[in-house]
């Protein structure tokens, strides 16, 4: 079975990587869409169909791939260039003729979308070449993007009814999907799936000796991140006396909104802000902090947060998304209100007067729930299953 898995950009999300290489023990797994930088996986079986970044050779590589089709599959031809018909002027054709030749060419019996923005772009598949398609749910895309935009909300409305299968990442995505028109019957939840090796790099916690507790939140600047809300409850904290050191490890550049929060409340020795790592730098980072805190105002299910209980460090999250189906309070970590620094602050200090063993106990509670709800030997194995049931 070919199964393209797309996201659009080669390599993925390390949720997506996982899948790939997992779905790849069984199957042809075909990548499409933006190299953004040399890619070479182990797996024969993972096939890499990219979109040169290059102008002039991504116009020579599609010129052939157009040849290709129109010499080995004329029909799929025809159906292509009707489909180019929407698109207005030579730049916005080549550029669609650049994303859609390759999958066309190479044509998978499922095309598995990772962001529903893209459905619109793909559903011609299923209509024109009886492909199957699967289309994971996940927070921003589903959450609140079509709340913003009337005119993708009805997108969804249209276009969700044709789906084969949809993937949630959690029950509340699940749930949130349906209001889309998405067939409660066609979803099933699978979650992410967390690589062994993650499990492995598991250590007992131990309180630091230090009297300032060290914390730390991982991820890009956006305004669905919350940290607005960290750095506030980190002001309040340093209030009432308590010595505290708040940390960012961001992929992408500080906002300016941050840059001037930090500084108006005076927290520029509390505050630092890191760049994105390599991952297995970051694991061993990560557990030398006493808390990892998820202050978001949306998610889906955040793989930090799974990834910092399963490494065996206590979490603080908001009450968003589907976390409410990971962090269960008084057995694996702490769940607060979103919008609230204040019950930031008041988690901060139960979980720096807990004593040391009861936050072995929790985080030990966290690390054995993830490994039996998100290891990656079932998620896969689901997806699979998912894969065989869909073809049919």
């Amino acid at each position: 079975m070919k199964i393209a898995i797309y996201s659009g950009s080669i390599p993925s999300t390390t949720f997506i990587e996982n899948l790939i290489k997992g779905v790849a023990l069984e199957h042809e797994v075909l990548l499409f869409g933006k190299q953004t930088v040399p890619t070479k996986y182990k797996s024969p079986n993972i096939k890499i169909y990219g979109t040169p970044k290059n102008k002039i050779v991504n116009v020579m590589i599609t010129l052939f791939r157009v040849l290709t089709l129109m010499i080995l599959y004329p029909k799929r031809f025809a159906h292509l260039w009707k489909e180019l018909k929407p698109y207005s002027g030579w730049h916005k054709r080549r550029h669609a003729l650049s994303r859609l030749v390759p999958v066309i060419l190479h044509k998978p019996n499922i095309f598995h979308i990772q962001w529903a923005k893209d459905i619109k772009q793909w559903v011609f598949l299923k209509d024109k070449f009886g492909v199957k398609l699967l289309l994971s749910l996940r927070g921003a895309h589903i959450n609140y993007s079509p709340i913003a935009d009337v005119e993708l909300a009805n997108t969804y409305k249209a276009l969700f009814p044709k789906v084969d299968r949809f993937h949630a990442v959690s029950k509340a995505i699940a749930i949130e999907a349906q209001k889309y028109q998405a067939d409660k019957e066609k979803i099933e939840v699978i979650h992410s799936p967390i690589a062994k090796t993650t499990f492995d790099a598991f250590r007992v916690f131990e309180k630091s000796n230090t009297n300032c507790f060290r914390m730390v939140s991982i991820g890009r600047f956006h305004w669905k991140k919350g940290y607005s809300y960290a750095i506030d409850a980190v002001k309040l904290l340093k209030e009432q006396g308590v010595q505290v050191h708040y940390t960012i490890i961001a992929s992408n550049a500080i906002s300016e909104d941050i840059v001037f929060q930090i500084h108006q409340l005076g927290l520029e020795n509390e505050i630092t802000i890191l760049e994105g790592m390599p991952q297995d730098v970051l694991f061993k980072k990560v557990q030398r902090f006493d808390a990892v805190i998820l202050p978001s105002l949306e998610e889906g299910i955040a793989n930090v947060i799974l990834e910092a209980m399963a490494l065996g460090v206590p979490v603080i999250s908001t009450d968003c998304g589907g976390m409410t189906e990971v962090v269960i309070p008084n057995k694996t970590g702490w769940l607060v209100p979103v919008r609230d620094p204040e019950s930031i602050a008041k988690a901060v200090q139960e979980l720096m007067q807990m004593p040391e063993i009861e936050l072995q106990r929790m985080t030990l509670n966290a690390h054995q729930f993830v490994k039996k709800n998100f290891n990656a030997e079932a998620s896969i194995a689901q997806f699979l299953d998912m894969y065989k049931r869909v073809v049919g």
